[in-house]
């Protein structure tokens, strides 16, 4: 019997990515992606796709890596009770004020693997504008995360977060859902701990080709896609950022229906019902279709 479908969370807000070329990757986001700077500080510059103060943090550091995740609490969340549930747990959980450009109160939490996992319920919305320049994304969907401490993770996910699995690819990638796309959260078990991809929607399916002209005009290559996916059934098309962390630019994704367990049904799907189940790696493209670069080894 399925656990009570009740998320403390109910979106991804942001991604905090560290690189050591700032301006080379602000460049990137602002300008071939589409995304507005709304504030800078302390090595860090704040980039909102159109309506959130951020949605993308960029700070300058050493090396290459994932800087933190902030996941938006519903707006009746209690911060002390939610960090004295984490250290319950065993984890490290801190309550910040003003330590955030746009965020006034959140709620740190070292995840397993030390992620620095970001909750809030408010944050600013100075509405920059969806930009006309660019890629020009609808908005920040989900992000995929390589974990050598998975395992943990992913309970962490279900059990403190409250996520609906929604679908595995071998036991390798594994999706979490806390709203109605299928995946909000990918978290990929390999000895590694880094990014996998960070995802954008687009506006729609004619997207696809205008977004892979803005990367060519851009000096961009294609790696992947566009192609419909099996897990998720959403069309996706991948690239690198200047870091080469993975990219992927997606729309058409499943509808989950929590009630069900199910997603919504749609002439592409293989299965009927579509629910949670255990995809190969041979099938990440629906179409059959054979790409150079191999997405599973990215």
């Amino acid at each position: 019997m399925l656990k009570p479908y009740a998320p403390k969370v109910f979106q991804l807000g942001y991604v905090g990515v560290d690189t050591p070329d700032l301006a080379r990757a602000l460049d990137y986001y602002g300008e071939t992606v589409g995304m507005t700077e709304t504030d800078r500080g302390d090595g860090a510059s704040y980039l909102s796709v159109g309506y959130e103060h951020h949605n993308i943090i960029l700070r300058q550091t050493a090396a290459k890596g994932l800087g933190n995740i902030g996941l938006q609490l519903k707006p009746d969340s209690d911060l002390a009770a939610l960090r004295k549930e984490a250290q319950n747990l065993g984890l490290k959980a801190e309550i910040k004020t003003d330590s955030q450009p746009g965020i006034r109160e959140m709620l740190e939490i070292e995840a397993p693997g030390k992620i620095a996992v970001q909750l809030y319920t408010d944050i600013d919305t100075p509405a920059p504008g969806f930009k006309r320049t660019g890629i020009a994304p609808l908005r920040l969907g989900h992000v995929a995360i390589i974990s050598s401490d998975a395992k943990r993770l992913m309970v962490f996910i279900e059990d403190f977060l409250g996520f609906r699995f929604t679908d595995t690819i071998e036991g390798i990638a594994n999706f979490y859902t806390c709203n109605r796309d299928h995946h909000v959260l990918n978290i990929v078990d390999a000895p590694e701990d880094r990014i996998h991809h960070i995802a954008f929607q687009l506006k729609g399916n004619a997207s696809h080709a205008m977004a892979s002209d803005v990367l060519r005009e851009r000096g961009v290559k294609v790696e992947w896609g566009p192609a419909r996916h099996t897990a998720g059934h959403n069309l996706a098309g991948y690239h690198f950022d200047p870091d080469r962390v993975l990219i992927e630019l997606y729309t058409d994704m499943d509808v989950y229906i929590p009630e069900l367990d199910m997603c919504e049904a749609r002439p592409w799907h293989e299965h009927f019902p579509m629910r949670p189940r255990n995809w190969k790696l041979s099938e990440l493209s629906a179409w059959g279709t054979d790409f150079e670069f191999n997405l599973a080894q990215a």
